[in-house]
Order: structure tokens, then C-alpha cells, then sequence
């Protein structure tokens, strides 16, 4: 028997997503990602799970974190979003992957940063997020350069301004979170 591929379109109304410092759209997205995180979603083949998704940017040993159940979009380019109202859409599945909850928020603070906000401040945005929150210091902290890594591999393929500004936004993300690191094993000894 033959597999069947179904895609479905509908137009949908909206503008694309304003990330800049201060902008109303924020609380949108990262309620949209919200309620993404619990939705289930079956272990289909297309699907990449995080694991192998970025394998070549982790060690590893570290693999194990990026585990999980969760539809990740992994995309928040302000162009894959839509406002419409009090309602923020993702389009363009791009990079669905299932893996641990963290990582869309994760995703969306490098874009953040690449918007002009401090990773401080991209971080704080995160807040309402659960599965952020929840998360422990070194998954994400493992994750963070597993993103410089590979923004800076897609910049140097292509050094396009956008990716190039991606992969510093990445490299900021990475460079506070190991400062933050350094800080709290100062805190701690």
C-alpha cells in the first residue's frame, strides 16, 4: 500500500511579527508557542527528532537533552509568524522537529537578539514560557552553543547579512550564558 503526503492551505490574515524591543507582539508569540508545546503530535517519519536534528553540534553525550516529545516549530523568523489581532500564527513549517519543550523559546531568543534586544532581556521575554522556565541551566546552556555552532556553519556557507547577523546573535546568546555561568560557579565557591 502506498503512503499518502496531505497538505492543506488556507489564506490567513495578518501581518508579520515585530520583534523589536518594547513591541506588543512579543506576548503573542510566546503565547502561541505555549500552547503549542502540549499538543501531542505522533512520531511521523518526516519529522526530525532534536537528537539528530543537531547532532553535529553536540556532543554526544548531550544528546540525550535535546530529547522530547514536543512539536517544535524551530523557525520564529518574524516572517513565519502572523498577527492578527490578539492572535499570533505560525505558517511556514519549514524545521518541524520533536525534542524538548525548551527549545522553541530557546530558538526565539536568538531571533530576539538579532531584533536588537540584550540576551538579558530576550531571556526575561521567555518568562510565561514553562517549559523554559523548567528547564535546567546546562541543556540550555548546551543548546545556546549548539546554535552559535550552527548559525555560524549556515553563515559561513552563506555569507548572506541576515545569517551573518543570526550567527552573531547566536554568539552573543552563547557568550552570556557562559558568562552567566561563570558567575554563579563564582557565587558558588
Amino acid at each position: 500500500m502506498d503512503a499518502w503526503n496531505l497538505l492543506g492551505f488556507q489564506a490567513a490574515p495578518g501581518r508579520h511579527a515585530d520583534y523589536a524591543p518594547g513591541s506588543p507582539d512579543l506576548p503573542k508569540v510566546v503565547d502561541t508557542m505555549q500552547r503549542l508545546a502540549p499538543l501531542w503530535c505522533p512520531d511521523l517519519p518526516q519529522l526530525k527528532r532534536a537528537e539528530r536534528r543537531w547532532a553535529a553540534y553536540v556532543e554526544p553525550a548531550d544528546l540525550p537533552l535535546l530529547r522530547g516529545d514536543t512539536l517544535l516549530h524551530t523557525d520564529y523568523s518574524p516572517d513565519n509568524v502572523l498577527i492578527d489581532g490578539d492572535a499570533a500564527r505560525l505558517i511556514d513549517w519549514a524545521w518541524p522537529t520533536l525534542g524538548a519543550g525548551f527549545m522553541d523559546p530557546s530558538c526565539l531568543i536568538v531571533r530576539l537578539i538579532f531584533a536588537g534586544h540584550s540576551p538579558e532581556r530576550a531571556e526575561a521575554c521567555m518568562s510565561p514560557a514553562s517549559a523554559w522556565t523548567s528547564a535546567p541551566a546546562r541543556t540550555v546552556d548546551v543548546f545556546a552553543s549548539a546554535l552559535a555552532r550552527m548559525w555560524a556553519q549556515i553563515a559561513a556557507a552563506d555569507p548572506n547579512p541576515w545569517k551573518n547577523g543570526m550567527a552573531k546573535a547566536a554568539l552573543a546568546w552563547e557568550a552570556y550564558r557562559r558568562a552567566k555561568l561563570r558567575m554563579t560557579e563564582s557565587c558558588e565557591s
